[in-house]
């Protein structure tokens, strides 16, 4: 299929109405013969502008494209001017060094472009080609964990890439599937069918995925060398080592680079769902396009047979001065019996059944009553906490966190909103929500140390309960 077909034109920018497609192709055609990755400009700046003008001179030629705003323009004029309209609306950039004029295609444009032609000739991917890649990059990466710290990174994306295609795949087929229902003629149908739904869409080793074999089985193996490396203190350290030197970040954002990379290796275990889901929609897909090819094939041999025999009976009845009777060549009169509509029949009355209240047995009103105490105890409110303030704090009095007792669930639930409270450095006397707390709670300072309690390890902080000033 050509890059074009699968190009949703109108959606780029100015580049719309008729000659959309030719400004689509004419772009193409600069991309690849002056601005693709293979092709080496001449000149620091780019190519000179009268080396681009030719190259569309040749197109508008070869293309019969003629512009409708001034048609009795001159073919160089006509090329410069769209060159010149290329540039203004940002595809080309125009740069003029002492007396030339250099013309050069914007990043942003030329990654475009080798996006759109990487995905219109992809083709079907190898996923234990990629599952023996990541696995053998960790391994590596287990060894020496600084020095292959872009690998490591490499090998997450990878994971990321892998997953992406697998979705991308049964996106595709749905809409190649709806793209095939419109062809009208059958052989096309079938050869669209098995070139490019069997043969360029799903993964090559779709066959073999299911197998214990498969190189997608080393998906366990990767997630527990990705768990060593990033468990192990000494690995880690010299992990985040290697993505400070190698991607050129500070540590507390290489840190937050190596948690991403982490989750895109965690990823691997959804490759079991995207799988199921690329089953179901190739066997509906194929199965699908299976009926139609059946269904077609039957329709037209039986239509002919039968356009063929009528019109062999009718020129025996011409020969013959026979008159041709049938349901199809006479004229029914516009008031008869037959033409009458049988009455419906009268509906069954519906019988009325009176409506039965479910009762709950024992279990289901224990589970019932289990949840509501469930729901209760883990009560994250400001309400809850006070409830636990008053519970174990006279008036007046300041409790440091490490001695708050926790004798149960609804304490520990308390404890911990307490400490949201004192983090979010809002709870003062001059906040009214604050006042109708009915207490106080705040950090311990920078230096405040660690509450050790049974159950948390936490910053320390303070509570302090307001005394009644009516008492």
């Amino acid at each position: 299929m050509n890059l074009f077909d699968r190009l949703p034109l109108g959606i780029f920018g100015p580049l719309t109405g008729r000659n959309s497609r030719r400004a689509w192709e004419l772009l193409n055609r600069l991309s690849v013969r002056y601005f693709g990755p293979a092709c080496v400009p001449p000149f620091p700046e780019g190519y000179l502008l009268e080396q681009i003008v030719k190259e569309v001179e040749r197109f508008l030629v070869e293309h019969d494209w003629e512009e409708e705003e001034s048609p009795a323009t001159t073919l160089s004029g006509r090329a410069a001017a769209l060159v010149a309209r290329l540039a203004e609306t940002g595809w080309l950039v125009k740069e003029v060094v002492g007396m030339r004029t250099f013309v050069s295609m914007r990043p942003t444009v030329m990654r475009l472009f080798e996006t759109l032609l990487a995905f219109a000739t992809e083709r079907p991917q190898h996923v234990g080609g990629s599952i023996q890649l990541i696995f053998s990059q960790l391994q590596s990466v287990q060894k020496d964990p600084r020095g292959q710290a872009a690998g490591f990174n490499t090998a997450a994306q990878l994971c990321s890439k892998l997953i992406a295609s697998l979705n991308a795949t049964t996106m595709r087929a749905r809409d190649l599937i709806k793209d095939l229902l419109q062809e009208n003629s059958t052989p096309s149908f079938i050869c669209r069918f098995f070139t490019e739904h069997i043969g360029e869409m799903y993964v090559q080793d779709f066959q073999q995925l299911r197998t214990e074999n498969h190189p997608l089985s080393l998906r366990f193996e990767i997630i527990n060398i990705v768990w060593q490396i990033t468990h192990d203190e000494v690995q880690r350290s010299s992990l985040i080592d290697g993505y400070v030197m190698a991607l050129n970040l500070q540590r507390d954002k290489a840190e937050a680079a190596l948690d991403e990379d982490v989750e895109r290796f965690r990823r691997l275990l959804d490759v079991e769902q995207f799988l199921d889901r690329m089953d179901s929609v190739i066997e509906g897909a194929t199965q699908r396009a299976l009926n139609v090819i059946n269904y077609r094939l039957k329709a037209s041999d039986r239509l002919e047979f039968i356009i063929d025999d009528t019109m062999d009976a009718l020129s025996e009845a011409e020969e013959g001065d026979v008159e041709v009777q049938g349901a199809w060549s006479r004229v029914l009169p516009a008031i008869a019996e037959c033409r009458l509509q049988f009455p419906h029949p009268a509906p069954p009355k519906p019988q009325r059944k009176p409506m039965i209240k479910p009762q709950l047995s024992v279990r289901d009103r224990a589970m019932h009553e289990l949840r509501r105490a469930m729901i209760a105890s883990r009560d994250m409110s400001t309400a809850a906490a006070r409830n636990y303030v008053e519970r174990v704090l006279a008036e007046g009095e300041t409790l440091d966190a490490s001695t708050m007792p926790i004798s149960g669930v609804r304490d520990a639930v308390a404890y911990l909103v307490l400490l949201r409270l004192a983090s979010q450095k809002k709870i003062s006397l001059s906040n009214p929500r604050a006042k109708q707390l009915g207490f106080d709670v705040k950090l311990s300072g920078l230096n405040g140390g660690v509450a050790d309690t049974a159950l948390f390890r936490t910053s320390n902080f303070m509570v302090s309960r307001e005394a009644n000033d009516a008492a």
